[in-house]
């Protein structure tokens, strides 16, 4: 069938499956397929169980499908599992009907309808990708948690961890957000944090960055602290990618990610950090929804 098309959106902690027959869509969510947190076996089991649940609440069979762009998180920075990542699909598939790409691409034409401008992700991980409008393209970030990740999800548990450990000895003065941790993770002996923490998986430590919004709807100092901080590591990377491309006109910046669940509040830093030729706009659509536009453009024109 010609009006099949297949989006696929990798995540740090889900993976999302959007399939489009004649204008109709049909929805799947699997757990990640990053080839860093999930085994060669998890990424053939996920990716197929997500393409079987939404050609199936279509009534049709994989073959029907068009083109299909599958978007992998940390794609581009592992090469050695590359080879199996395409075989994966391919086999599943049946056809070399599809297109792999970084997450940060789909992100982006998600956000600007894969036109000229700037998306940045913040949710588990970080990355910036950005196009201008003579055809360059850069991206920015996306380094992993153990040398950036910056203004991630991950990278918001880990202050909060931090300061937690400054609070208990010392170092900081204890403020709300010291006791919505140990609310959170149940426990009474601050040491106990030790263990508790050296057990977390990378999602565990990301999904703390929910505190942030409860610490600041009762204005803790250090949760204005930390918003300061990610909206300022947020504005570096914008910054970059700018530099490194040449557009014309003032530059649209849009954005993805659960980090920015946080709001107004951390829009507003943001933009405090940035000149006045950077226009930040809402995402006219999700990132997995971009997997979907990039599938279409590239049956259309063999390319984005």
């Amino acid at each position: 069938m010609k009006n099949v098309f297949l989006g696929v959106d990798g995540g740090g902690t889900k993976t999302a499956f959007l399939l489009e027959k004649d204008g109709e869509k049909f929805e799947s969510i699997e757990k990640t397929i990053h080839p860093m947190q999930a085994s060669k076996e998890e990424f053939r089991d996920r990716i197929k169980a997500g393409i079987k649940a939404v050609v199936a609440k279509a009534g049709l069979d994989i073959s029907d499908i068009a083109y299909t762009f599958v978007a992998v998180p940390g794609f581009g920075q592992y090469p050695e599992t590359e080879a199996y990542i395409f075989a994966t699909i391919e086999d599943i598939l049946g056809s070399k009907n599809f297109e792999v790409g970084n997450d940060c691409l789909n992100a982006w034409a998600g956000s600007l309808n894969a036109k000229e401008g700037i998306n940045l992700i913040l949710g588990t991980g970080s990355i910036g990708y950005g196009r201008d409008n003579h055809g360059n393209s850069a991206r920015c970030g996306g380094w992993g948690p153990f040398l950036g990740d910056e203004a991630s999800g991950y990278y918001i548990g880990k202050m909060i961890l931090n300061y937690f450990t400054k609070m208990s000895d010392g170092r900081m003065e204890k403020t709300y957000l010291y006791d919505l941790l140990k609310e959170e993770l149940d426990f009474e002996n601050d040491m106990d944090i030790i263990t508790i923490s050296e057990k977390m998986q990378r999602e565990d430590i990301a999904s703390l960055s929910k505190l942030l919004s409860k610490a600041l709807e009762k204005e803790d100092p250090k949760a204005l602290e930390i918003i300061d901080d990610i909206a300022k590591e947020a504005s570096l990377v914008i910054r970059a990618l700018i530099d490194e491309l040449s557009f014309d006109s003032k530059v649209k910046v849009s954005y993805s990610g659960g980090v920015y669940k946080l709001g107004e509040v951390l829009i507003d830093q943001i933009k405090s950090y940035l000149n006045d030729d950077v226009d930040l706009v809402e995402p006219l659509y999700s990132p997995v929804e971009g997997s979907l536009i990039l599938a279409k453009k590239i049956y259309e024109n063999g390319s984005f």
